[in-house]
């Protein structure tokens, strides 16, 4: 998430790995981003800081256990919201569902977000 809205996702059927982040951030992110991220351990890993670096990509750490200090937070709430309320309960009604939903979450929005968790204005 940007102050523009929703950037990039990747949607997997399974649980986000060390290699399904690697290549989050190979193959979906955007060079020249930064990214504020929470201290788990497989965000840290030499390969994937080295994937960063080498995509020109900065990368920020959030204060260990400070969820509040995270705009993505109240942003995946929004988002979990609008696929509960279109019932994408399934693997494929989630896949349908999820490019519409992430549309729906606006550069207002993502701005209101960050303006809650404490970051300086975005214009």
């Amino acid at each position: 998430m940007s102050a523009e809205g929703m950037l990039a996702a990747m949607s997997i059927e399974a649980s986000t790995s060390s290699a399904v982040f690697l290549a989050f951030v190979e193959q979906v992110l955007q060079p020249g981003a930064v990214v504020v991220m929470d201290n788990l351990s497989a965000h840290k890993r030499a390969d994937i800081l080295a994937a960063f670096e080498a995509a020109g990509i900065r990368v920020r750490f959030l204060p260990r256990y400070s969820p509040d200090l995270s705009p993505i937070e109240p942003g995946w709430a929004e988002l979990k919201g609008i696929l509960r309320a279109k019932e994408a309960r399934t693997v494929d009604a989630l896949n349908q569902e999820l490019g519409p939903a992430l549309n729906t979450i606006t550069a207002t929005d993502a701005k209101a977000w960050f303006k809650l968790c404490g970051y300086p204005n975005l214009n």
